[in-house]
């Protein structure tokens, strides 16, 4: 594999003036806006950075030291500033990073892969200029960005102990509320171990292959998740076909992050056994009546190991997977992405989660602060992210992940309600509830109603002053992601714009 290429840069400002705008490697990585002073936070376990960034790339850890994938910006007060990008992400990592001087900045710019064309640009709008590179990079690797969808999903109300009778009495009771939903997606749960996707769980009281039908009985599609490129050690997978898995220095499967109990392992997506058996999974999985599919924790075909082809480098190495779940479900099933490498999804995927997990809690501190880690679910680290990429429209559907509109077993005030429902607008893209509707009273319904309105995307007014580490100001509202009041706006709150204010 060829050795990495670095371009190099100085800015010959003081950083003490400059914000830097960042986005992380995959889903649930965090993107943020913040004073390029500051300390990049990057968690102190292993597995949590295996898990939500790059291990190849890490968040740096340092006082003015900002690492960022594909896209990098510094932004003076006034809006103008410098603008880092690539031409084409589908088999290249760019990693960007941003360090700090006395008096000036130094960037790099390390592609892990092939050359690709790279601009690092001094501009008087960041803004406009990066939805600009955005679209140019979105054209250029075929970017598929069909109508949004609304969606509901099992896993915020069940998690993994979701029925198939609970699926099926959600969809009667959305049909008798006629709530306006496309799709009807079954998660996690229904399957006994990742890579036996065949096999039911115990409690499921059924095989999802029965969903679809009589889900299009009520009138919706019928969607499915998996985790395509992972492998529980406890699967049959894993116990026939080790020669499939990425393997560590050692030549053991390689084990990281931690879920499901514990360790998991990926396949090797340059095995050409293993791209069959993902083709296959995804006509499989058609043949059973799902034309949506959401394909999660995608990043573990790009960890850091031995693969079956040494010459095939990691970005490339996860776009072969990708193309052979694409090809098993057909050109015309609607892929939504999830725990994925950003732009080398772009061209494959219909749409692709661009923060982490909503959750019915405002914010895990403990968790963000005191271990460093943001990308655990939460309603503020959901929309601190997501609202922060807010120019990947041009390269997929973005989704935001759900609405939140029920009141029972939710920590979540209306304030913070109204505050996700405002992200789902400004975002624009899928719209997805996962609320137990029996559970919505007629105010819960009449906010879900509203959450599933689709929108068009909305763009930035500034990127000067946020309210929070991220980007807050919109044509259409205004974000408070502190825990103070800021400007009137309440904390946690959202203010849709009249059209008097000032900017």
């Amino acid at each position: 594999m060829k050795e990495s290429t670095v371009h190099k840069w100085t800015v010959n400002e003081a950083p003490q003036g400059l914000r830097v705008l960042i986005s992380g490697f995959q889903s649930w990585s965090e993107a943020e806006l913040r004073p390029l002073t500051d300390v990049q936070p990057c968690p102190g376990q292993g597995w949590r950075v295996e898990q939500g960034h790059d291990p190849g790339f890490p968040p740096s850890g340092e006082a003015g030291v900002w690492r960022s994938h594909t896209v990098l910006a510094l932004v003076r007060a006034d809006g103008s500033g410098w603008v880092g990008s690539v031409g084409d992400a589908t088999r290249t990592f760019a990693q960007w990073e941003a360090r700090a001087g006395a008096a000036a900045v130094t960037v790099t710019c390390t592609l892990e892969g092939p050359d690709v064309p790279v601009t690092w640009e001094e501009i008087g709008d960041v803004i406009a200029t990066l939805e600009a590179r955005a679209a140019e990079l979105g054209a250029a690797m075929g970017a598929r960005t069909p109508a949004p969808l609304r969606v509901w999903c099992s896993w915020y109300s069940y998690y993994r102990e979701v029925t198939l009778d609970a699926m099926l009495e959600n969809a009667r009771l959305a049909r008798e509320h006629g709530l306006d939903f496309d799709v009807f997606q079954l998660d996690d749960g229904f399957q006994t171990f990742l890579g036996d996707w065949d096999d039911p769980s115990s409690h499921f009281g059924g095989h999802a292959r029965e969903l679809p039908a009589r889900l299009a009985e009520l009138g919706f599609t019928a969607g499915l998740w998996l985790a395509p490129f992972l492998v529980q050690p406890q699967s049959r997978l894993f116990r026939d076909h080790p020669e499939w898995l990425l393997r560590d220095e050692d030549g053991a499967p390689l084990a990281f992050g931690n879920n499901w109990g514990g360790p998991y392992h990926a396949l090797d997506t340059t095995h050409p056994g293993a791209l069959a058996w993902i083709r296959e999974l995804g006509r499989t999985v058609r043949g059973w009546g799902y034309t949506y599919l959401k394909i999660d924790f995608l990043y573990g075909a790009t960890q850091p190991g031995v693969r079956h082809d040494p010459a095939v480098g990691r970005a490339e190495a996860y776009r072969m997977g990708l193309q052979a779940f694409r090809d098993g479900v057909g050109e015309d099933a609607f892929i939504l992405a999830c725990g994925a490498p950003l732009a080398q999804s772009i061209g494959l995927v219909d749409a692709m989660r661009t923060g982490p997990d909503v959750a019915p809690l405002w914010d895990e501190e403990s968790r963000r602060v005191w271990l460093g880690d943001a990308t655990g679910p939460s309603a503020r680290n959901a929309m601190h992210t997501a609202l922060s990429r807010w120019y990947q429209h041009a390269w997929y559907q973005p989704d935001p992940d759900v609405a939140i509109c029920r009141r029972e077993l939710s920590l979540l005030n209306a304030t913070e309600r109204e505050a996700i429902a405002g992200m789902l607008d400004v975002i624009g893209g899928l719209r997805a509830s996962s609320d137990p509707i029996s559970m919505l009273d007629e105010e819960g319904l009449a906010l879900l109603r509203r959450c599933l309105t689709v929108s068009t995307p909305d763009r930035p007014v500034t990127l000067a002053a946020p309210f929070g580490d991220a980007v807050t100001h919109f044509t259409r509202g205004t974000f408070n992601l502190t825990d103070c009041a800021q400007d009137g706006l309440p904390a946690h709150g959202y203010r849709p714009r009249t059209g008097k204010e000032q900017p």
